[in-house]
């Protein structure tokens, strides 16, 4: 098959749909945020190519194989900032939760996770949604100069 090759004037964008389970609090957001809660993350990233080899810039399924295992690895977990007061009380009680360095707001966690996949999957995201509801999201994008 006829490779097109480089993409020099236009750009090819993939965008790729997640989302996971997961409790948190985010205590510096007012009394209703600030109690332990739940919510459905949807996350939706997209990445830019310049490139095709075979007419393919990369397969969806090798984007999930880099993806997936950084979004899933805070599915069905309590998620709080490491110096929460609930961290020893849940460790006390033996329940399971991750801890990560920010307040875990829908902002944080969207640049949290966009810089996780730049850096450790290697891929050339440029874009990420993280919405907690149905009606609002975050949207995070690299901007360059």
């Amino acid at each position: 098959m006829k490779d097109l090759g480089e993409i020099k004037t236009k750009r090819l964008l993939i965008e790729k749909k997640y989302h996971f389970y997961a409790g948190h609090r985010n205590v510096d957001a007012g009394v209703k945020c600030a109690r332990p809660h739940g919510h459905t993350y949807d996350v939706v990233c997209v990445f830019k190519f310049t490139r095709m080899n075979d007419g393919i810039t990369m397969l969806f399924s090798d984007i999930d194989n880099l993806v997936e295992p950084i979004i899933k690895e805070y599915d069905h977990y309590f998620l709080l900032e490491d110096n929460d007061p609930l961290v020893d009380v849940l460790k006390t009680a033996g329940e399971e939760y991750k801890t990560v360095p920010f307040q875990t707001s829908a902002e944080n966690m969207a640049i949290w996770l966009f810089t996780r996949i730049k850096n450790e999957a290697k891929l050339p995201i440029i874009r990420i949604e993280f919405a907690e509801t149905k009606s609002s999201k975050i949207i995070y994008e690299e901007v360059s100069n």
